[in-house]
């Protein structure tokens, strides 16, 4: 039985401030769960219904579980249905001074979107990558859309926050940044440690990141739409510092 006390503090954690407030956060679904537990997150406790605790109950030792239905995990969650589960992990502390930079490496420039920030994550996992740092103004890590759409990710990047600026003008190595005026990636070198900053849909790269940036990047396509998705394109230049 979970007391109302639980239930309250879990639904709280929808929103940024009581997230930020208990260093707590929400992961939902079957594969986000399961990929939760075999991390090194810590959980707190999860909320699963009969049929996820028959298949998995055994996955994780010394878990707390509590069995609930369907209808309470949409409840408290935010999926509209739910019927596997619900786990609260605590937040782990990223401090930027201790990363050691040693290959390319995805910065985001106000990437507001969290469905956007949680696929880069999941392509840059994809890919290889285990780091993304973003600007103070990139949506929040652990805004429950951003992990639902890592799809079990998030516990594989790591993801740093910082004034970009300050960051990008001390961090002493070539800055890549993605436009639509720049040269070819595979004019890129992408066989020493680098930073590939992609800027936001809406207004691309900032006007205080611009002029720090290196040398620009453009990805060749028919000119007959606007612009790529930002997903999309970090997708693709995640691709080719792949191979």
């Amino acid at each position: 039985m979970v007391s109302k006390n639980r239930l309250k503090f879990i639904k709280s954690l929808k929103i940024k401030k009581y997230r930020q407030k208990e260093r707590s956060f929400l992961v939902e679904g079957r594969k986000n769960v399961l990929e939760l537990i075999n991390s090194d997150f810590e959980v707190q406790c999860i909320l699963a219904t009969n049929k996820f605790i028959s298949s998995y109950g055994n996955t994780g030792n010394n878990l707390e579980i509590h069995e609930v239905n369907s209808d309470l995990l949409a409840e408290v969650g935010s999926f509209q249905t739910n019927e596997d589960c619900l786990a609260v992990a605590s937040m782990k502390p990223s401090i930027l001074s201790e990363l050691i930079i040693s290959k390319p490496t995805f910065v985001l420039d106000g990437v507001g979107d969290p469905g956007n920030l949680g696929t880069i994550i999941r392509t840059l996992d994809w890919f290889g990558h285990d780091t993304l740092i973003c600007s103070s103004d990139t949506a929040e890590f652990y805004n429950p859309k951003v992990i639902n759409s890592t799809m079990g990710s998030f516990t594989r990047v790591k993801v740093y926050y910082t004034a970009l600026k300050e960051y990008l003008t001390n961090v002493g190595l070539p800055i890549y940044g993605a436009d639509l005026d720049g040269v070819h990636p595979r004019d890129c070198d992408f066989s020493v440690p680098s930073l590939m900053v992609m800027g936001s849909e809406s207004h691309g790269l900032s006007e205080e990141v611009k002029p720090l940036i290196n040398h620009f990047v453009s990805i060749p396509g028919s000119d007959r739409a606007e612009s790529l998705n930002v997903a999309m394109a970090t997708g693709i230049l995640a691709y080719q510092a792949y191979h």
